[in-house]
């Protein structure tokens, strides 16, 4: 049986990212362990890989009837997240909307400069003007770039080696800078890749979350 910290009955949470695989996953999770909590997805469905997934998974959640809305929608757009925060005043918010693809990025930066800075960005000015009790964000394992120790830590940073690392690096500052002048608190959660350099079988490291707050 697992031991909350925060206890989520009676409170809206804002979930983006809501059809990829972890939103997904979250949302079941919570509706499950907590009987009176609302769940408000959001995803813009992008076509990144196969929508069907995504489809699939949202079928899933809408069984649990009003107790889940998902809202189609793109985070880079402020008013549809004023919209949401205006509507269903949210007072947890799980950010896991991003562009993610180390590779991609670096033929199509563009993409994540909308999804990944001004969509986070829109998040964090929506949290401080609609106050909210948590943001939790997912970050990436890509910010520590090129610093070859393990285990990894935080204030350990090697130099970053893509646009996506520095897309993530950049919400991370930007996540310390809500906390330090407007109070939000903020938890950023940098995932792992399951597998390192194919060259290099010694290199790959298991699964993980590590949690830092900004």
């Amino acid at each position: 049986m697992v031991t909350y910290n925060v206890n989520l009955n009676h409170k809206v949470v804002l979930v983006t990212g809501a059809a990829g695989f972890v939103g997904a996953n979250l949302v079941k999770r919570l509706l499950n362990e907590f009987e009176s909590v609302k769940v408000v997805g959001m995803d813009s469905i992008t076509d990144y890989y196969d929508v069907r997934l995504k489809y699939e998974r949202l079928e899933e959640v809408s069984t649990y009837g009003e107790r889940f809305v998902f809202v189609k929608d793109n985070i880079a757009d402020k008013q549809a997240i004023e919209d949401i925060f205006t509507t269903y005043a949210p007072q947890v918010v799980v950010n896991l909307a991003a562009q993610a693809g180390v590779r991609y990025s670096i033929d199509h930066p563009d993409v994540y400069i909308e999804s990944n800075l001004i969509g986070f960005y829109n998040i964090l000015e929506a949290c401080r003007h609609h106050p909210v009790e948590h943001l939790v964000y997912a970050s990436s394992s890509s910010v520590y770039g090129d610093e070859p120790n393990l285990p990894k830590k935080e204030g350990r940073e090697g130099n970053l080696l893509s646009p996506y690392a520095l897309t993530k690096r950049c919400d991370e500052e930007w996540a310390k800078q809500y906390t330090k002048h407007y109070g939000l608190d903020t938890y950023g959660m940098r995932y792992f890749n399951v597998f390192g350099p194919r060259q290099d079988p010694k290199s790959a490291y298991a699964a993980a979350v590590p949690i830092f707050i900004a």
